[in-house]
């Protein structure tokens, strides 16, 4: 029986890679992909068996590319969620004094992470955007003393680059929330959580939003998360996401999703997986 396969965002050294070390057995085959749309691809196209990617970070908020993906494909569910603390590093070359970095080079998002510490300790340094954290930190290598990369250790390792200062990202509790797609969702655990997404389809009235969501806290239901995304058809046609403690196959949640459909003629379960706690 040939291993499982599982795609990521690569090149090795990110942290979805990391993400994906963490969460894979060791004998399953991780493929590398550099654009986000070839790893949600290769599952669809049947070449993994599952995809792990970011759909959430405690700073920046959801990663847009994955929700409205989930929102538009059929037969991809969510199977399963992990937490990652995202931990930034400032990498050079070894023995190089904060004085002598003149470049900064990394992704925008990671340079942004990092903006305290890199005001107060290299202000003068330029801060140039790379594709990737990755890309950055290997151009360091082959690049003068004078030129940093902000990313993670994964990379450092990898680049066999020593690490000059860790943990440089101005929120210590960066987390970035994983979730695992496959072609079927989790079965119950008793400790789980389903993601859905509704639609009044452009049909605005009164108090539509409240009758949605009564039912949830009528039956002791607990949202977990809700947000709004444009629906792509016309302006001010809205699709809703919503994050609630269950699974879809518990009877009261069943009750709640038939009833929603009353209120909203596009329902779609996203997934139901076991509930993530730790953070990696």
């Amino acid at each position: 029986m040939s291993p499982k396969r599982i795609s990521y965002l690569g090149p090795e050294g990110t942290f979805t890679d990391q993400a994906c070390h963490v969460y894979a057995p060791k004998d399953w085959e991780r493929v590398g992909f550099s654009e986000m749309h070839n790893v949600v691809g290769a599952l669809v196209n049947g070449d993994v068996d599952e995809a792990i990617v970011p759909i959430e970070n405690s700073v920046g908020g959801s990663v847009i590319d994955i929700t409205d993906f989930l929102v538009k494909t059929p037969d991809v569910q969510i199977r399963g969620e992990m937490l990652l603390g995202i931990e930034q590093c400032l990498i050079a070359h070894s023995g190089v004094e904060l004085s002598e970095i003149k470049v900064v080079r990394s992704k925008p998002e990671a340079l942004s992470q990092c903006r305290e510490f890199l005001d107060t300790h290299i202000p003068n340094a330029a801060r140039v955007g790379t594709a990737s954290t990755v890309e950055a930190v290997y151009r360091v290598k082959s690049e003068s003393r004078e030129v940093a990369a902000v990313g993670p250790r994964r990379a450092a390792d990898l680049a066999d680059l020593p690490i000059i200062r860790e943990g440089i990202q101005d929120r210590q509790n960066n987390v970035t929330r994983f979730v695992i797609l496959a072609s079927t969702d989790h079965e119950a655990t008793g400790s789980d959580k389903t993601s859905i997404v509704f639609s009044f389809m452009n049909r605005d009235t009164p108090g539509q939003l409240y009758k949605a969501l009564e039912p949830f806290a009528r039956r002791n239901i607990n949202l977990t998360k809700i947000e709004s995304r444009p629906a792509g058809d016309e302006l001010g046609n809205y699709v809703f996401l919503l994050d609630f403690v269950g699974h879809r196959t518990d009877p009261g949640v069943k009750e709640t999703l038939e009833g929603l459909r009353d209120f909203a003629p596009l329902v779609k379960v996203l997934g139901s997986y076991p509930v993530s706690t730790e953070v990696c």
